[in-house]
């Protein structure tokens, strides 16, 4: 099967290298190198398939003598720690017979010389490899350091020097473009990119280098060979892995699918009949919201008028207050101040926040402490029926007229509804906040598992994989400290004040309204207790008088 590799090297002076050397090594030529004042002669390697020179069109006659060309790049080079040589190693696809690998590196070479100017000297090999029943096709593609004109070398080749130009990248992208050209009519393609980009958790193998290959090919295991083994092995039980884990995912996902089908086909079967239940019970659904005095109709909307206006659409006090409380009467008022309890727009309210500050100690439910708010309750009859058997215009006071208990009561039933809704608002809100912690915790627990269960072998990998490790599970202890600490403290007063302040944003005339019935009956509650008081007051003072008019009357009788 083709696979990618295209490897840049450059041969420097101040590495002991020299270009002639190279070029008769990969020629596998005889060539006498002027600088060194040496013959480099490599014709006994027999592995050199086909050698051939690419040049500019400009170039002059005797470049095309490799002896006499690589010369003159030893030549044009005058410090003593110059690069004199740059290499392009390739591997050839072994789809492709022999003319067709020529071919394509004919068609490579081009595009240098096209882009760059250079000289290209390229060799095509084959030698065997890690594995001997397989060939290994490969070409070493040899450019001069400096463009090639009609007068000689001139100027440097700068940009395949430099790592911001993008040269590099552009010549190992251009060579598989180039290779899959050429193997289009096999439909097989190779990919420039790393194994990481590819989205592939195959290992890649290190490099053997010129040794460990001359040691491999005679038959002597050498260490790097040893773990190019390992990862080949690695290599193969992931990818059965993978196909297990793929094989598994889509039967998950298809009986997934399954399922989501059979519920949509039962639902659209019970459809009709639901529409039927629906149809029969709402009639009585509404009669029972009636029995309950809860409206059905939509509240009237509220309108800004003037003052003027306001006066003449409300009733007069003296007249509300006197006229008998009616069921219907207290619907429609209740319709016109709040919109029914199982209303969108109710719901919304939650519990009120007030623009004044309230002390921190008290709540929307009552600003009176709990017996107190409980005691005209328990008091209702003593206060209809007070015994005081004498009984002055200075003593008595009488209680708050019926209809004005009846209207109370109800506005008491309004807060508590409104107090009550607050509070699943907030129990929303603070539920909102633990879910999001999970769902946030959620990935990178199961990146954790994945790291768990893709400890590398290689130990080289070991410490990089143990600090993202590390990472992971940092941030989810951190996640998990936040999301422990927030279910132990509940819902806090913070979060009940931010959804006051929500609310009365959205809906301040509703708000208000609410927050004027609460100060309403707290003033009742306080005025209840106080004619209590009172009272309780005036029948002590009578036992007393009793009891001294009892005794004087048990003095004179002795």
């Amino acid at each position: 099967m083709a696979i990618y590799h295209l490897s840049v090297k450059t041969f420097s002076r101040s590495k002991g290298q020299s270009a002639t050397a190279a070029i008769a090594y990969r020629a596998g030529a005889k060539i006498k190198c002027e600088h060194e004042g040496r013959t480099h002669d490599y014709t006994k390697k027999n592995d050199v398939l086909h050698s051939e020179i690419f040049l500019p069109a400009n170039a002059p006659s005797w470049a095309t003598d490799r002896q006499q060309l690589w010369n003159e790049v030893e030549k044009a080079e005058k410090r003593k720690n110059s690069t004199i040589a740059r290499e392009f190693e390739v591997a050839l696809p072994n789809e492709l017979n022999e003319e067709q690998r020529i071919a394509l590196v004919q068609d490579f070479a081009k595009q240098i010389v096209a882009r760059h100017g250079c000289a290209v000297d390229a060799h095509l090999h084959n030698d065997k490899g890690l594995y001997e029943s397989k060939e290994n096709h490969h070409a070493h593609i040899m450019l001069s350091t400096r463009q090639l004109e009609q007068d000689g070398f001139t100027k440097k080749t700068r940009e395949l020097d430099e790592k911001k130009s993008g040269e590099v990248v552009y010549w190992r992208e251009q060579w598989a473009k180039t290779a899959n050209e050429h193997l289009r009519e096999y439909g097989i393609e190779i990919d420039h990119r790393s194994l990481k980009d590819q989205g592939l958790e195959r290992e890649p193998t290190i490099k053997l280098g010129v040794a460990a290959s001359a040691l491999e090919r005679k038959g002597t295991k050498t260490d790097r060979g040893d773990i190019n083994r390992e990862v080949a092995k690695y290599n193969k039980v992931l990818e059965t892995n993978s196909n297990e884990k793929i094989n598994k995912i889509l039967s998950k996902q298809l009986k997934q699918a399954t399922e989501l089908h059979n519920k949509l086909q039962f639902i659209k079967r019970r459809l009709p009949e639901v529409k039927r239940d629906i149809a029969e019970k709402q009639p009585k659904l509404y009669q029972a919201f009636d029995d309950l005095g809860i409206p059905t109709a939509e509240p009237e909307p509220i309108r800004s008028v003037d003052h003027e206006q306001e006066r003449e659409r409300i009733e007069p006090v003296s007249e509300r207050v006197d006229r008998p409380p009616s069921p219907e009467s207290h619907s429609n008022e209740r319709g016109r101040e709040l919109p029914p309890v199982g209303s969108v727009k109710s719901n919304e309210l939650g519990q009120g926040h007030n623009s004044e500050v309230r002390p921190a100690d008290q709540t929307v439910t009552s600003t009176a402490p709990r017996d107190i708010v409980e005691l005209p309750q328990q008091l209702t009859e003593p206060i209809k029926q007070p015994k005081a058997p004498q009984a002055t215009e200075e003593t008595v006071k009488t209680p708050t007229a019926p209809n004005k208990a009846d209207e109370i009561a109800e506005k008491r039933l309004l807060v508590e509804g409104f107090v009550q809704r607050s509070q699943e608002m907030a129990k929303q809100a603070h539920r909102s906040q633990l879910d999001a912690l999970q769902a946030q915790a959620k990935p990178i627990y199961a990146e954790i598992e994945r790291l768990k269960d893709n400890e590398p072998w290689n130990p080289f990998k070991t410490k990089a994989w143990q600090a993202e490790l590390d990472k992971k599970v940092a941030q989810h202890n951190d996640i998990k400290s936040t999301f422990d600490d927030l279910k132990n403290q509940g819902v806090t007063t913070e979060l009940i004040q931010a959804v006051h302040a929500e609310e009365h944003r959205r809906n301040p005339t509703e708000y208000q309204s609410i927050s004027a019935m609460e100060d309403e009956v707290i003033a009742y509650e306080q005025e209840q207790i106080e004619v209590l008081r009172e009272q309780r007051q005036q029948q002590l003072v009578l036992k007393r008088q009793e009891v001294k008019v009892a005794k004087a009357d048990k003095d004179i009788q002795l």
